[in-house]
């Protein structure tokens, strides 16, 4: 059952288990799953949607990827880039970014200080992929190349 509150405390969120990038797979960075829950059908119970919470220490970043469907990300502390298809910009907190479907993109720290950000998507969804040859040369070509890491975390699961 899903919880109606979700309490913040000094290291994560109260009886929130701190997981890998990829549940399962160490990595540096952390994922709080905060709301919800992937679904493999929408007639599953449980909210429609899932709210992750991703800290990204300094010199790290998210994994390199796209997919099929949509997704919203709140900066909540720290200052990162957020490289989203060939575009890369600064972020800070409260800023918004949206990713639209089967676009690459990846969130790097080059600072000092955690990057820390919401994430919300569909709990029905499709499984990240990492982007094509095609779609990598372009990045790398783009002045998101300078910050893109394609190695820099867990590669994208099959299936659940």
């Amino acid at each position: 059952m899903q919880r109606r509150f979700v309490t913040k405390v000094e290291e994560g969120w109260e009886d929130v288990e701190r997981e890998g990038y990829v549940p399962g797979v160490p990595s540096k960075v952390v994922r709080h799953t905060l709301v919800g829950g992937r679904k493999a059908s929408p007639d599953e119970p449980g909210p429609a949607i899932e709210v992750r919470y991703f800290e990204v220490p300094p010199g790290s970043v998210t994994r390199l990827e796209k997919h099929e469907h949509e997704h919203y990300v709140i900066v909540g502390e720290g200052t990162g880039h957020a490289v989203v298809g060939q575009t890369v910009r600064e972020v800070h907190p409260n800023d918004v970014v949206y990713v639209a479907p089967l676009e690459p993109h990846q969130f790097v720290n080059r600072g000092a200080q955690r990057f820390g950000f919401y994430c919300i998507v569909s709990a029905t969804r499709d499984f990240s992929q990492p982007p094509n040859a095609e779609e990598l040369a372009l990045l790398l070509a783009s002045p998101a190349g300078a910050f893109i890491d394609p190695q820099g975390a867990p590669p994208p699961r099959r299936s659940a």
